[in-house]
């Protein structure tokens, strides 16, 4: 058709990204598709168009509802934009979005990155301190234990938006380089480390009122709102690696929450019957 610029290879995500979904998992249809193209879609730019409902169905053998409620989903993420009549595209957002991605434990750095922002972390210490006993507890170690501290801000796109205190045993992590940590992220690092690259994490997030000295760092007014973040990380034997408070310029960051009732049930019927076993 005249006057239609024909989309690039980049600007779609084909519908062969799609793999055969399980039917043995807790895990419901429309979340397997919708966890497969938010994996795509990390990678790809803002603009990028989605397969449509038709494809999905037709590559998977699911119902146009399934595959609509797969698209809702990603939208609902904040992952995806719909337009009417025009289909699906990877989003471009004002936040970045922390979510449950699959296979990833995310950082704030690569959820940065992730909705398309530069990004670098600048240190204001790392120092070997004892560890007092909240960050003790959280690390399942002994109070007075040698512990990193490591206070730094994650910068994008040259405005400061994040300031977090990390603690991390030293019996875990037994080296930790400043250069290391503003040349990359702390994830990336211990992620050089074997073993020390945490999987999974608890996160708490609550508002808040920011403190003196992150109101100072980040470049916010006195007593200005921001979002303050508790995480304890482990590593794939359950050990805790790392505890951490930050505080988050509000309009940075948004959180996409995935509640399955199904899935909870699966998981409790499981440990039930592996109790009586």
């Amino acid at each position: 058709m005249e006057g239609r610029t024909p989309m690039k290879d980049d600007d779609v995500i084909g519908v062969e990204v799609l793999q055969d979904l399980d039917p043995d998992s807790p895990v419901s249809r429309y979340r397997q598709i919708a966890d497969q193209l938010a994996a795509a879609v990390l990678d790809r730019r803002p603009g990028a168009r989605l397969p449509s409902e038709y494809e999905i169905l037709n590559r998977l053998g699911v119902s146009r509802a399934t595959a609509t409620q797969a698209l809702r989903d990603l939208e609902q993420r904040g992952l995806v934009t719909r337009r009417q009549g025009k289909g699906t595209f990877v989003a471009d957002p004002d936040r970045a979005i922390r979510s449950n991605r699959p296979g990833v434990l995310p950082s704030f750095s690569e959820d940065l990155r992730a909705a398309g922002r530069t990004t670098r972390e600048r240190v204001i210490a790392l120092e070997i301190a004892s560890a007092p006993a909240d960050v003790a507890a959280a690390l399942g170690i002994g109070k007075g234990d040698d512990v990193w501290s490591l206070e730094r801000i994650i910068v994008s796109d040259d405005q400061p938006v994040v300031h977090l205190t990390s603690w991390l045993s030293c019996a875990t992590v037994p080296a930790l380089s400043r250069s290391a940590v503003e040349a990359t992220s702390l994830y990336e690092q211990l992620s050089q480390i074997e073993g020390s690259r945490p999987c999974s994490a608890d996160e708490q997030w609550s508002a808040a009122v920011a403190p003196p000295t992150t109101a100072t760092v980040l470049d916010v007014g006195r007593n200005a709102p921001v979002m303050r973040v508790v995480r304890t990380a482990y590593l794939h034997d359950e050990r805790p690696v790392e505890y951490a408070i930050a505080y988050v310029r509000g309009e940075t960051f948004a959180v996409s929450i995935h509640i399955d009732a199904h899935q909870h049930r699966s998981r409790l019927l499981a440990s039930l019957t592996k109790a009586a076993g």
